[in-house]
């Protein structure tokens, strides 16, 4: 199932003995960047998260922010020693700045890291056991979330890659009398450069419209187009993260088509191979939500 890389979500959990709020938010990323935002205590989890993260998001920057809230009396350990280095560094500056109002308790409990929460091993893995069921119910609704808008991208990318499909058709179609085309345009612009009396040595003028229409030849190209456009459609089938490799086509779609638009005799062929990358250059745009 095809997946945005943009999604959130946000998981409550309430006992008598705290609330749990996991909140989680992914934007677009070359990569899986992960952002981890958990209470000191849970800090020794930080890897685990990022681990059990990337069984649900495989690219994307990915914002985690998990918060816990006690509902009972904990024991509270103050730091008294940094609340003292805090007060002394505050009088100080306001003395040199000449603030008259004195420092108090209300401007040293901003200082969250005074602030201590007593919680021995145990009562942390059994925390952990809560938090982590929590962070799974947000990962599934995120990955929801990307799934309901992965499917919104893939309409709009089925409707380029069949305009584009279109597209070369038409120029194939366009191409296939080129040679024709353009041994009729030669020997008009020879009759209007040569005098009347002047014939053409038939073998030079086929050799020297071969030559030219050799140059002009796209029927690699097109074979290569329709190869890279099949692709993509195959790609969008998986249920794997495809958004790398797509972007990795787009990227040659768009060569092929530059390369049409350096060969092309025909302006009809031309004005197709500009809207085909046109199209293609939407399509980039679009495949950078892919995950």
């Amino acid at each position: 199932m095809l997946k945005s890389m943009t999604g959130y979500s946000k998981v409550e959990y309430l006992d008598t003995s705290y609330r749990i709020t996991c909140e989680i938010k992914t934007l677009n990323s070359k990569g899986l960047d992960v952002n981890v935002s958990v209470p000191y205590y849970l800090s020794s989890k930080e890897i685990e998260i990022s681990k059990i993260l990337s069984e649900y998001i495989n690219r994307g920057r990915v914002h985690v922010r998990i918060n816990v809230r006690f509902l009972k009396p904990i024991n509270i350990n103050l730091d008294f020693a940094m609340a003292r280095s805090y007060f002394d560094s505050l009088e100080e500056l306001r003395e040199t700045l000449g603030i008259q109002t004195p420092t108090n308790l209300s401007d040293l409990l901003v200082f969250r890291e005074l602030f201590r929460t007593d919680i021995n091993d145990e009562e942390i893995e059994e925390l952990w056991a809560t938090v982590e069921k929590v962070l799974r119910q947000s990962l599934e609704k995120v990955v929801e979330e990307r799934v309901k808008e992965g499917s919104k991208l893939l309409t709009d990318i089925r409707k380029m890659i069949n305009r584009m499909k279109e597209i070369v058709n038409y120029i194939e179609d366009a191409s296939k009398n080129l040679k024709e085309i353009i041994a009729q345009r030669i020997k008009e612009n020879v009759k209007e450069i040569l005098p009347d009396n002047i014939e053409l040595d038939i073998n030079q003028f086929e050799t020297a419209v071969a030559l030219i229409a050799d140059r002009a030849d796209i029927r690699e190209e097109i074979i290569r187009l329709k190869s890279h456009l099949e692709r993509m459609d195959e790609l969008l089938n998986s249920d794997e993260p495809v958004g790398t490799l797509i972007n990795f086509l787009t990227q040659e779609v768009h060569r092929e088509f530059n390369t049409i638009l350096s060969k092309s005799r025909l302006l009809e062929i031309s004005d197709y191979a500009i809207e085909g990358k046109f199209i293609n250059s939407q399509l980039k745009e679009q495949v950078q939500n892919l995950e």
